[in-house]
């Protein structure tokens, strides 16, 4: 199955490692619901974010910004607190 054609000033090496590291994520991610650390909801959230992510990196539609308080690891509970606040409800199976 073929993507869409990528952006014209993005580079394909960076697309390639991007790709691995939203993957690299996604692996966290069931990892710790595998462990019960991770509602079934959460699961299928962030899975869908990972999904619309690696999609856009695929095709190009992406700007890569720094982020100068992010330690490189994807914090769940930060992306619980913005799902709960996106929903104006919390999230189901949480504490």
């Amino acid at each position: 199955m073929a993507t869409e054609s990528m952006g014209p000033d993005k580079d394909r090496d960076e697309q390639i490692r991007l790709a691995g590291e939203i993957g690299d994520e996604l692996s966290e991610i069931f990892v710790t619901y595998a462990r019960g650390d991770l509602p079934f909801e959460e699961l299928t959230f962030l899975t869908y974010e990972a999904l619309a992510s690696v999609h856009a990196v695929a095709i190009g539609e992406y700007d890569l910004v720094e982020d100068d308080d992010d330690d490189g690891g994807y914090d769940i509970e930060e992306a619980t607190d913005e799902q709960e606040d996106l929903a104006q409800e919390p999230a189901g199976g949480r504490d």
